[in-house]
C-alpha cells in the first residue's frame, strides 16, 4: 500500500515545475500575452477561419436539403452542430446575417459592427465570410 502512495508523489522540484496546475496555466497565459503580443489575435483568427468554414459547409448542406439558407444558425442545431459555435474573440455566439449573406466575428475590438466588407477577412474590423451560394 505504501508503494502506491509513493509512486504518486513528485520526486523532485524540477519535475514539479512541469506538472500542470492552475497557477502555472495563468503564468503561462500572462507570459505568452506579454512576450508574444498579437499571438492571441492570430489564434482567434485561425479559430474563426475553422468555424466559418464549418458553418459555410453546414449552411450549404442545409440549403441543398431545404432549398433555402437558414434564417438563423439555430436552424443548424442539432442536425449539423451540437450548439451554435462561439466567437473566439468574445465567447458569445458567432454572428450570422442571412440578409447580408455573411458569417462574421466581432474581431479584436470586440465591437459588433455588423460585419465587414472586403477581400481579406484577416484584416477586416469584423472578420467576415460571404455566403455566396
Amino acid at each position: 500500500m505504501l508503494a502506491e502512495y509513493k509512486s504518486l508523489r513528485l520526486y523532485s522540484k524540477i519535475k514539479m515545475l512541469f506538472t500542470e496546475n492552475v497557477v502555472g496555466k495563468e503564468l503561462h497565459d500572462i507570459i505568452v500575452a506579454v512576450v508574444f503580443p498579437g499571438l492571441l489575435e492570430k489564434k482567434c483568427l485561425e479559430d474563426f477561419s475553422v468555424i466559418g468554414t464549418q458553418l459555410l459547409i453546414a449552411i450549404r448542406a442545409y440549403q441543398i436539403e431545404t432549398g433555402k439558407v437558414p434564417a438563423s444558425l439555430n436552424e443548424l442545431v442539432p442536425e449539423y452542430f451540437f450548439e451554435v459555435p462561439r466567437d473566439p474573440f468574445d465567447g458569445k455566439l458567432i454572428k450570422y446575417s442571412p440578409e447580408k449573406k455573411i458569417i462574421y466575428s466581432v474581431g479584436k475590438d470586440l465591437k459588433d459592427s455588423g460585419g465587414s466588407e472586403g477581400k481579406n477577412w484577416r484584416t477586416m474590423e469584423d472578420p467576415s465570410f460571404k455566403v455566396e451560394f
